[in-house]
């Protein structure tokens, strides 16, 4: 398989939303490229005929252009989920909590073995 670096854009003509898959047009003259649902990346929602597509293109091995790495265009992507990092103040408030525990937990073994 061959790969090109070049992101190119066109107009989503056909896509089978049982399937997973349709055909990005192309320039007069030239062939539709098949891309497959995996390939369009980040979505918050599904493709519909019309959409712009970005997307690069590899050869197969049988020859075949496929488009790969493909966006639509003005489509929000699915923000990733963030990991929180507790503020300052929750960072004490849970140290003291967790020192609180452990001498709480050291009185009562004091108290069971005395």
């Amino acid at each position: 398989m061959s790969k090109t670096n070049t992101v190119l854009t066109g107009k989503l003509r056909q896509w089978n939303k049982d399937k997973g898959f349709g055909f990005i047009g192309q320039e007069k003259g030239k062939e539709n490229i098949f891309i497959h649902g995996s390939e369009l990346k980040n979505l918050s929602r599904k493709p519909k005929v019309g959409d712009m597509i970005s997307y690069q293109v590899i050869t197969s091995e049988a020859g075949k252009n496929q488009a790969i790495n493909g966006h639509i265009k003005g489509v929000s992507k699915d923000k990733a989920k963030k990991i929180k990092i507790p503020s300052k103040d929750a960072q004490k408030i849970v140290t003291f909590i967790t020192i609180f525990v452990v001498v709480v937990a050291i009185v009562n073994l004091v108290k069971y073995f005395m």
